[in-house]
């Protein structure tokens, strides 16, 4: 009689097992119609958009993977810019190098009011005029002395060339009254247009 009971009461624990396996591939599979049912009846875009965040995951569990199986692996999501050889400071006042016929020099850093990030907020004027002014003569007479001055306005991430080397703005500070610009290693390589150029 107690074998009998033991069976019965195994017999009504396998049931109810096998009806909770039951309930959760019924839920399952009305999880997937629904996933479908919404994808076709999603616009385009969405299904792009769904399209893109499996793959977004895909890519980051594959590199969580990678993360964990190789300690050396080079970083992610990094964007590289061209190498520079130097990082080149000027105080206001200070002269930049030099080019053949002019001489430029930091004048001044100013602050831009209502911009919408510090990028933007602040800029350099970099002065440039001739080293030898040109002169207008009549008879031994200087009638006209120009220095054909020039000052430009110059924000971070722009780039211009002195000579031979190819500068990009780095940095420009008010607080420091300085300015900061890495010297591009390989200048031949960079197509950004230049703010001005001074052979």
């Amino acid at each position: 009689m107690a074998s009998s009971q033991r069976r019965t009461v195994l017999g009504t624990a396998i049931q109810l097992l096998l009806l909770v396996l039951m309930l959760a591939m019924l839920a399952g599979t009305a999880v997937v119609v629904f996933a479908v049912i919404s994808a076709v009846n999603a616009p385009q875009q969405a299904v792009g958009g769904v399209g893109a965040q499996a793959g977004r995951a895909l890519s980051g569990a594959q590199q969580a993977l990678q993360n964990v199986t190789d300690p050396n692996h080079p970083p992610a999501g990094l964007s590289y810019d061209n190498e520079y050889s130097a990082l080149q400071t000027w105080r206001v006042g200070e002269r930049l190098p030099e080019s053949a016929q002019y001489v430029l020099t930091l004048q001044a850093i100013r602050r831009r009011e209502g911009a919408e990030s510090p990028d933007v907020g602040q800029y350099a004027i970099v002065h440039a005029e001739l080293r030898q002014p040109r002169e207008t003569r009549v008879a031994g007479v200087v009638l006209r002395s120009d220095s054909d001055p020039h000052d430009y306005v110059v924000y971070k991430g722009e780039t211009f060339r002195i000579g031979r080397a190819l500068y990009r703005m780095n940095w420009v500070s008010q607080e420091a009254s300085a300015v900061a610009a890495g010297v591009y290693r390989h200048p031949d390589a960079v197509s950004a247009p230049l703010k001005f150029e001074y052979d």
